[in-house]
């Protein structure tokens, strides 16, 4: 057998910076040809998919102030080198926070959430947590020369800043609240996401819809919430909403019609169990 060599080489030169002040000038000096990375499991993936890596990869995990979890009455806040599995396993985040802890469970194979984070996850932009942190109104620290605070939904929507780093994630406490989370793939093991779709219901009554898929930033479903919060709400005219609503896009194994109506049926289940005002 023959065998095929690679048609293209590509010499990376790893940077390993111990704060985010070197590690911001490091990507805007090497920018474009450069990113940023702590597990890499999504530049795997990229790869394995013939997508060539960057020249220059600066390496985040030598930041200690990226690390660490703390609880507070109100909020969570996650550091952004903390891995899946450690979103999955710690004590405090599982009390405090089960509906996260329960949804990191959900992404990707139990190998690469030992070494995935939630910082790859929310930076990527396309991370199946996103739909979940969306509805959950969680904010980011973002470094940008300076430390930011800002929500989630603003820093998905701006794309002035690539080199923008994500420190930490802060998620407000949902006690009281009813909180879904649902991941649709092709198989049950590591997959890109065919769907997923997230929904919390506030003590006010308001509603917090998003959903998006492996390969689109992920969205909040404002019509459809608006739909819902209607008195009387109909369930035909809601689901027609829905289908118009979700920002889904075709791939290789399936068309945007059926990701849009599996999406579709798994809210409109939820919200039928939830009933309406």
């Amino acid at each position: 057998m023959n065998r095929q060599e690679p048609t293209a080489r590509v010499n990376i030169q790893v940077w390993k910076p111990a704060a985010l002040d070197e590690a911001y000038s490091l990507l805007e000096q090497f920018a474009p040809n450069v990113c940023a990375a702590s597990g890499s499991t999504l530049l795997q993936l990229q790869w394995d998919k013939g997508i060539l890596p960057k020249q220059h990869l600066v390496s985040l995990e030598g930041i200690e102030e990226m690390r660490g979890i703390s609880v507070s009455d109100t909020h969570v806040s996650i550091g952004a080198l903390t891995t899946l599995n450690e979103c999955r396993k710690n004590p405090f985040i599982k009390s405090a926070l089960g509906c996260f802890s329960d949804a990191a469970a959900a992404v990707a194979a139990p190998g690469v959430r030992s070494r995935a984070t939630i910082g790859g996850n929310i930076a990527s932009k396309i991370g199946d947590l996103l739909p979940l942190l969306l509805v959950l109104d969680a904010e980011l620290v973002v470094y940008q020369k300076e430390l930011v605070r800002l929500p989630l939904g603003d820093w998905l929507a701006d794309e002035n800043d690539g080199n923008a780093i994500v420190t930490h994630v802060i998620i407000p406490r949902a006690e009281g609240e009813r909180v879904f989370y649902r991941k649709l793939g092709r198989r049950q093991a590591f997959t890109g996401a065919a769907a997923v779709a997230a929904g919390r219901f506030l003590k006010d009554g308001g509603i917090r819809l998003a959903a998006g898929h492996a390969d689109i930033t992920p969205e909040r479903l404002l019509e459809s919430e608006a739909k819902w919060m209607v008195s009387g709400w109909d369930p035909h005219e809601l689901y027609e909403t829905l289908l118009h609503e979700l920002p889904f896009s075709a791939d290789a194994f399936m068309s945007a019609a059926y990701r849009k109506k599996a999406a579709a049926n798994i809210i409109m289940s939820e919200l039928m169990a939830e009933g309406g005002n």
